[in-house]
């Protein structure tokens, strides 16, 4: 798998996620992109990094959206 094909993977898995949790319920679908493609830059798995190639986008997925819950909605 190269990286275009991953990066699509983790993109429409993550914001099926984000879209199905409740607290996305008022962001648009734009303010979701946004916030998936910052997940995937603070997560580390842009191209360049690389951590990209030993994770699968399942796990990627699940520890942006445990980051994403952690940062946004716990003091």
């Amino acid at each position: 798998m190269n990286y275009t094909e991953w990066k699509q993977e983790y993109l429409e898995c993550l914001i099926q996620l984000i879209k199905r949790h409740e607290y996305s319920k008022n962001h648009s679908n734009d303010s979701i992109n946004e916030l998936v493609i910052e997940l995937l830059e603070r997560g580390g798995f842009d191209e360049d990094f690389g951590h990209w190639e030993v994770t699968p986008p399942a796990q990627a997925v699940q520890e942006s959206l445990e980051l994403w819950l952690t940062d946004y909605f716990t003091d």
